[in-house]
């Protein structure tokens, strides 16, 4: 294969094209000088001709600034964005719908919308919506100067003030809102509009960079010479005017009358729905490379990685104070925050100001809000965390940021509170969370994944058997999520003194036992109310051998929960108070009735968010909870790998070095 281009474009080459199975042939981006060398040596050697371009859905951030590309396009016949040949986008369209696929769009479609997914997806400004508030508004859309789909869509840079003369005349008694290209705003480019095209007084501009799909929602009418955000207008149900001729006219679906369908010699002309060009663009045309693994993938699965990252960073201020993080954490917290457009600072000692929006772990985080620090996020490990403890510096693969209180903490609201009483699942969110649970369930996945795996003995008796999960008492889950019973020997006694008959099996928490925190009992003591101790096996295991699991907060209580085991609550613990588990405190903000889909959803996919060290190259921080699942199923299978190393193996490394 030859490909002709910059040095970027060839590692881009190498990087995704031996994913897609093509024929020895000559290879050019869009309608660049390396397009044309191609067609020339196409031509000299007789061998196939490539044309590349980035998808509809890109990346995260600017091509411009780093971020590779999620899609790419591969045209044998033309490029989407020349009119004046055929495209094997244009080929797609000419042929019959399918219903399946259409169905398939549909659903696309609303989740693009729902979570307003477009080309690049970086932060934007926050629309006021009480600027549109008077009156029809109507979408004016600029481009840059040299842009090739103007061009090539039988367009002139004449066309853009055409457009907005007539974008006047048709709407006289509307405001005219011209969209100003964010890379013309920047000074990187260069628009179409004079300062004297814009004087009307009907006419106001758009200079600031807000989401397309938030200034659409909020427009009537859509002007366009060949943008991208036509198509994006036509998916939100709005009536567009085309100047030129994008891939999207001529199919019926857009006001061609101002454009020179002359130069497509005949074709197109057959009406064909909007869901049919979204499965011909986005599902066929499109070619998608997951940034998870690294090979070709589908729509839905770019989407399912998109979104995680698109809904965090919405809710981040454009610069953060990280305050107090620790020299290994400062590592996987950056990995977790490599946002475009947000600035992430780190502050070990000097405290941040009261107007900062800060980051800061569990403890430190609720000693700046007990000062009066308004604007802190909490940041703490998530639910599938990794395979080992954190307390062995193990780096995580899945935190929580939560921005009004934090999980463990049942004297306030938090995050989870609030959306377990807000959230509705849909009938795909139903059906996640229970494929979710299922595997959990079937790979044996929980928080740590520690233990040994032998399976064990039911102990020889009739007795009902309890399970008492002992924690780290100076932990703040146990500080901020107990209520009167705050230690270990205090919560065996409370089940000894409940259940006289049952056959009752301690489990300590791995760091109490071997003396590294608070909370150790005697095993004498233990033996006095519970019939055995486990050391030594997963809390998988011991749930196996087991009716029940008595807990004061921790997490166990909620793994628990998903392999369908009765859980009685002693403290209030993030999962308690909703009707799923036996509580022995009530919380009174917590007043509604859920199922464990909804529980289930919502901890591990709507609060929790993911990272997999091997997305970073592709410039993507978060991806699903599925993807850590298959991870550190992996993981488990392939224990010879050393996959993720701890901290402390990284120090004794470098400190053996240094020694030599």
């Amino acid at each position: 294969m030859r490909y002709f281009g910059s040095k970027k474009l060839k590692k881009l080459f190498y990087s995704y094209l031996c994913n897609f199975e093509l024929e020895e042939g000559a290879m050019g981006w869009g309608r660049k000088p390396s397009f044309f060398r191609a067609q020339n040596i196409s031509s000299k050697f007789d061998i196939p001709l490539y044309c590349l371009e980035d998808g509809f859905i890109r990346s995260l951030g600017l091509g411009k600034d780093g971020f590779l590309p999620l899609s790419l396009v591969v045209d044998t016949h033309g490029i989407y964005f020349d009119a004046f040949q055929t495209s094997d986008l244009e080929q797609l369209i000419q042929a019959q719908e399918s219903l399946e696929f259409n169905e398939r769009a549909r659903v696309n479609i609303n989740k693009i919308k729902a979570f307003s997914i477009t080309k690049y997806n970086q932060k934007f400004l926050q629309v006021d919506e009480n600027l549109f508030q008077s009156g029809k508004n109507i979408l004016v859309v600029d481009q840059t100067f040299g842009d090739q789909s103007i061009k090539y869509s039988g367009a002139s840079p004449e066309s853009f003030r055409k457009m907005l003369q007539q974008a006047i005349k048709d709407h006289p008694s509307s405001t005219i809102w011209v969209k100003i290209h964010p890379d013309v705003i920047a000074g990187k480019s260069q628009g179409h509009f004079l300062s004297s095209d814009l004087t009307h007084s009907n006419v106001k501009v758009l200079k600031e960079n807000y989401h397309p799909f938030d200034i659409i929602n909020l427009m009537q009418e859509v002007y366009v010479v060949s943008s991208q955000l036509g198509f994006e207008a036509l998916m939100c149900g709005k009536k567009v005017h085309c100047f030129g001729v994008p891939w999207y006219a001529g199919w019926g679906l857009t006001n061609d009358h101002y454009a020179s369908l002359d130069i497509l010699d005949g074709r197109r002309g057959i009406n064909r729905s909007l869901e049919h060009l979204f499965v011909c663009a986005y599902l066929k045309y499109s070619r998608y490379i997951s940034p998870v693994i690294q090979k070709r993938c589908e729509l839905e699965d770019i989407l399912e990685v998109l979104i995680p990252n698109v809904e965090l960073q919405k809710k981040l201020s454009n610069s953060i104070i990280a305050y107090g993080f620790s020299p290994w954490k400062k590592h996987f917290i950056r990995d977790f925050l490599n946002f475009p457009k947000i600035e992430l600072k780190f502050k070990k000692f000097f405290k941040p100001q009261k107007s900062d929006h800060i980051l800061a772990w569990g403890k430190k985080a609720k000693l700046l809000k007990d000062q009066g620090y308004k604007n802190v996020i909490t940041v703490e490990d998530g639910f599938i965390r990794s395979i080992g403890l954190g307390a062995s510096l193990i780096r995580p693969c899945s935190l929580v940021f939560d921005e009004i209180g934090i999980y463990y903490d049942a004297t306030k609201p938090s995050k989870i509170e609030n959306l377990l009483q807000t959230t509705k699942l849909t009938a795909s969110q139903y059906t996640r969370a229970q494929k979710l649970r299922n595997s959990l369930v079937e790979l044996n996945i929980s928080k740590y994944n520690v233990g040994k795996v032998d399976k064990l003995s039911r102990p020889e008796t009739d007795k009902k058997v309890l399970l008492v999960i002992g924690q780290v008492e100076d932990d703040m889950s146990i500080q901020l999520g107990g209520v009167s019973i705050k230690t270990n020997l205090e919560l065996i006694k409370e089940v000894r003194a409940n259940n006289r008959d049952a056959y009752i099996i301690y489990k300590p928490h791995p760091d109490v036992y071997a003396g590294l925190r608070t909370g150790k009992i005697e095993e004498e003591l233990v033996l006095k109310f519970a019939n055995q101790i486990e050391l030594y096996s997963s809390i998988l295991e011991c749930f196996e051998i087991c009716e029940e699991v008595h807990t004061i907060t921790s997490l166990s209580g909620f793994e628990a929960l998903l392999r369908g085991l009765k859980v009685y609550c002693y403290g209030l613990p993030f999962y308690a108070g909703w009707g799923l588990t036996n509580d022995k405190f009530n919380c009174s903000r917590r007043n509604k009735k859920l199922d464990l889909e909804t529980l289930v959803y919502v901890t591990l996919v709507d609060y929790a968010v993911y990272n997999l060290s091997s997305t970073q190259s592709m410039n993507i921080p978060l991806v699903a909870p599925e993807h850590v699942i298959s991870y550190i199923q992996q993981q488990i299978n392939t224990p010879e790998k050393k996959y993720w190393k701890s901290w402390k193996d990284v120090v004794i490394k470098f400190r053996n070095v240094k020694n030599r």
